[in-house]
């Protein structure tokens, strides 16, 4: 039998008393909600521009993104921001803690982006950058999915799984350097025979973009399967550019 109405909410008050309920992105006390304004605004109205020599994202101040010689087969990545906070704490909340409404929050404002880049808004799919099956299993959702969900939902652009992860690589993170990332996810991605991509502009989605290893590879798949072009979103860009 669950507390009455009134006994929850004395509950809840003392638990804030306690344990005063902070901001995801910077960890500052807020009465209500996810973030605090600030963050919200951050997550909102920031946005990496386009590196101009090969469509990463780069730092409006920066003339490219520093990483144009690497081969990259996205024709454009935007980000809502580098990695850094909020961004980074933000990304570690959902993706690491399990604060799902932390990910319907950044997916929103993925969603966002979409739909005032007129590139990005004229795809035909929304494709998630698919997880491992074992990694799956390990972490009960996939991060990126439920991102491109929610950008489907904000733009009514069709989501498409259009792709499989066959290697259960290591996690990016732990790889220092451009070659080891690619050697990492080298061939990981399938295209799924059920999900025809021929002649579509297909969107790829992930949490955050490095070097742009995982997102190339993903869109080398499609590419071969078909797909007219791949462009790309991400919530952060670790490398974007910046003092070049």
């Amino acid at each position: 039998m669950g507390f009455p109405g009134s006994v929850r909410f004395f509950l809840k008050s003392v638990a804030d008393f306690i344990y005063p309920p902070v901001c995801y992105g910077c960890d500052t006390e807020v009465e209500e909600g996810l973030v605090c304004e600030g963050c919200r605004l951050a997550l909102f109205t920031h946005e990496l521009a386009v590196c101009p020599r090969c469509g990463r994202p780069c730092t409006r101040t920066a003339e490219t993104c520093g990483q144009c010689r690497t081969p990259f087969h996205l024709s454009r990545v935007r980000a809502l921001g580098l990695y850094v906070p909020p961004f980074d704490n933000l990304v570690q909340a959902f993706k690491y803690s399990g604060k799902t409404k932390v990910g319907e929050l950044l997916g929103q404002a993925l969603a966002a982006l979409v739909r005032q880049d007129e590139v990005l808004s004229a795809v035909d799919a929304v494709c998630p950058v698919p997880l491992h099956p074992s990694r799956l299993r390990e972490r009960g959702f996939n991060q990126s999915l439920l991102l491109a969900a929610a950008i489907s939902m904000g733009t009514r652009i069709p989501l498409a799984e259009c792709l499989t992860r066959t290697k259960n690589t290591a996690t990016q993170t732990r790889k220092m350097n451009s070659e080891a990332r690619l050697r990492n996810v080298a061939g990981a991605f399938r295209l799924r025979p059920d999900v025809p991509v021929d002649g579509r502009r297909v969107l790829l989605v992930d949490d955050v973009m490095t070097t742009g290893a995982t997102l190339d590879q993903a869109s080398q798949a499609l590419l071969k399967g078909g797909a007219a072009s791949v462009l790309g979103v991400v919530v952060a860009a670790a490398h974007a550019g910046v003092g070049t």
